[in-house]
This record gives C-alpha cells, structure tokens and sequence, in this order.
C-alpha cells in the first residue's frame, strides 16, 4: 500500500509540474516569494526548483499558485 501511496504523490507532483511548465509567467521568482513571505528564497534557488525539478513542497506550491494567478489573467 506504501507503494501506491508514493506512485499518487509522484503522479500529482509530475502534475503540478506540467501545469507549472505550461502557464508559469516569464519573471517569476519576487510572485513566488510574495507567496512565500518569510520562507523567501533565492531567484537562483527558485529557478533550480523549478528547472531541475527538486522536491520543496513550499517553493512548488507557490509556483503553482503564481502560475495559477497567470492561467486566470490570461484567461480573463
């Protein structure tokens, strides 16, 4: 049961990412850090989450809200 557990963390990781991927504006790292507010990071670390897929649950949440900010502008 473990394994199926890990296999559905994955998939909605791998989800978040392609999501990230498709509607993730071009200058990104201060929205992710309005976000994260005292856990801010780096733009170099920010980028490395995003470009080498590192598992920081914080740091991928926010970009998946800032690229969930753009798909509604950009909708709207």
């Amino acid at each position: 049961m473990g394994k199926l557990a890990t296999t559905h963390n994955q998939k909605m990781i791998d989800e978040k990412y392609d999501f990230i991927e498709q509607w993730l504006p071009a200058r990104y790292t201060s929205s992710v850090n309005l976000i994260l507010k005292e856990d801010a990071r780096t733009p170099e670390y920010i980028r490395q989450v995003k470009n080498e897929k590192m598992y920081d649950e914080k740091v991928i949440d926010a970009l998946y809200k800032v690229a969930l900010l753009n798909k509604l502008q950009v909708e709207t």
